[in-house]
């Protein structure tokens, strides 16, 4: 559900700063790959120190179409996702509902097993700018059909792993809810009660409740249901916190602990306190001697991108879209999800 969670604070984030910051969509795909692929290739790269060298040998044996789809997926990212729902047989690929029952498991080849929500991420970025002009209206029709579609797959069968979760259309309106929820932020930013820390902190606390009791006593293909209320609770969090300053911090250091927890427990050690030692220092080395200097790359890409064309093509939701001038001005968040004053989320993160 976490993972699911996060679809929906992307789409928030994203509709944001596709709202005030960038002037093409050709600008928005070059920060996004500024602020994802350097990264990962990273991850990846410290990943493959530890991988055994049989692993390759294994990779090469699955016979060229295979072993070509995972080299390229483990460095483009793209297409990851795919290997969910392939599986291998005398050399030749062939599609599976479930791929738990092939062997070998394609994606046990990823080097960074957590990246396949990258994958997810990027085709979210892909359609990102073209949602972001939809109105409001065609946004919850698309969610609602495809919700529909998942809720029909799942009474055909289709409610195991990988498609309760990792299926791109079923997860597609997870993020275009949180598209919506940026679209809500002004009707509730006025509200003088929604701006209370206090009124947050309960908001999120009862997410968090009610996305336990989801995992203990529902099945787990309808953890969607409470993700998805997280887009009820974001524009609350982002109204009340978008001014500490700590929350750029913790923003810059969740993607690459996002990334680097799973190589780490995988090929160095599964304690708890070294997993976290290991992961923070990795991430803080990450974040300074790389995050930083590309995202000041990326904001200066974005302030050219920006002057060639002034704004943004007008979209129907432009109430919501005008409080991006002015809601978070000062905003802690990372740098590419502050205003333009700021310029340039990451993210999401992604995520």
């Amino acid at each position: 559900m976490a993972v699911e969670v996060f679809f929906v604070i992307s789409g928030f984030y994203m509709q944001m700063v596709l709202s005030q910051r960038y002037a093409s969509a050709a600008g928005f795909y070059l920060s996004r790959a500024f602020r994802i692929f350097p990264t990962y290739w990273i991850v990846a790269a410290l990943a493959l120190a530890f991988w055994p060298a049989n692993g390759f040998r294994d990779i090469a044996s699955l016979g060229w179409q295979p072993a070509i789809l995972v080299f390229a997926s483990n460095i483009l990212i793209v297409l990851q996702d795919t290997l969910l729902f392939l599986g291998v047989n005398h050399g030749e690929l062939f599609f599976t509902a479930d791929f738990h029952s092939t062997a070998p498991q394609l994606s046990s080849y990823l080097i960074v097993r957590p990246s396949w929500t990258l994958a997810l991420e990027l085709y979210f970025y892909l359609l990102a700018p073209f949602l972001a002009r939809l109105r409001g209206v065609y946004l919850g029709a698309m969610a609602l059909m495809l919700t529909g579609a998942r809720l029909a797959a799942y009474g055909a069968g289709l409610d195991h792993d990988p498609w309760f979760y990792r299926f791109f259309p079923f997860e597609l309106p997870l993020f275009v809810l949180g598209m919506l929820s940026f679209r809500l932020l002004r009707q509730i930013e006025v509200l003088p009660l929604l701006k209370s820390k206090a009124v947050a902190l309960v908001a999120i606390a009862g997410l968090i409740v009610l996305g336990q009791h989801f995992v203990l006593n529902v099945p787990e293909q309808y953890g969607f249901v409470a993700a998805a209320l997280a887009a009820a609770v974001a524009p609350v969090a982002f109204t009340a916190f978008k001014d500490v300053s700590v929350d750029r911090f913790v923003g810059d250091l969740s993607y690459p602990i996002y990334l680097v927890h799973f190589p780490i427990i995988q090929f160095l050690s599964n304690d708890y306190v070294v997993v976290v030692a290991v992961c923070l220092l990795v991430s803080c080395l990450i974040v300074v001697g790389l995050d930083r200097p590309m995202d000041r790359l990326r904001h200066r890409l974005a302030g050219e991108n920006w002057n060639k064309s002034h704004a943004v093509p007008p979209i129907p939701a432009e109430a919501a879209f005008g409080l991006a001038n002015t809601a978070d001005s000062q905003s802690g968040l990372r740098p590419d999800l502050r205003p333009r004053a700021d310029v340039d989320s990451e993210i999401a993160n992604v995520r």
